[in-house]
């Protein structure tokens, strides 16, 4: 087989690692099967021994294995803290009127729930005096206006 055309050779899954840290990079899927492997690829699949993917794959050129972290280990690594953004100065002023608005607005049921009351106890002795003034006609036409 010719090294320099590739013609008619058979191709192989082969896993580029970087050379510097052994960190997993990429498959390549076509390369020629007779070919020499560059020195930071291999045939081993970065899988573990279920077949499953790796977390953090890094080449181990002495036990011509992959390295792996643990999910945990993992998780540590490359999760990001969430972030709570701060409200900026426009919504915080926004939250303050919200605030005011809702209190205000609660001060205005109590008084209206107070005007109510008062307008009911208002009517209420109205009705009253009505009855005690109309009491009072009908007692003075009884007693001849004494």
């Amino acid at each position: 087989m010719d090294k320099e055309t590739n013609r008619g050779g058979e191709q192989m899954l082969i896993f580029i690692y970087d050379k510097e840290t052994k960190r997993y990079m990429y498959p390549v899927s076509d390369y020629p099967d007779n070919y020499d492997l560059p020195a930071n690829a291999t045939t081993v699949k970065p899988v573990d021994s279920n077949g499953v993917g790796l977390y953090d794959p890094t080449w181990n050129e002495t036990t011509n294995s992959w390295n792996s972290l643990t999910e945990e280990e993992w998780k540590k690594k490359y999760t990001v803290p969430e972030v709570k953004p701060e409200p900026t100065q426009g919504e915080q002023a926004a939250a303050q009127q919200m605030l005011a608005v809702a209190n205000l607005q609660g001060k205005v049921d109590t008084l209206t729930s107070t005007v109510d009351k008062l307008s009911k106890s208002n009517n209420e002795l109205n009705a009253t005096l009505a009855q005690i003034m109309l009491q009072n006609a009908t007692n003075a036409g009884t007693n001849g206006g004494k």
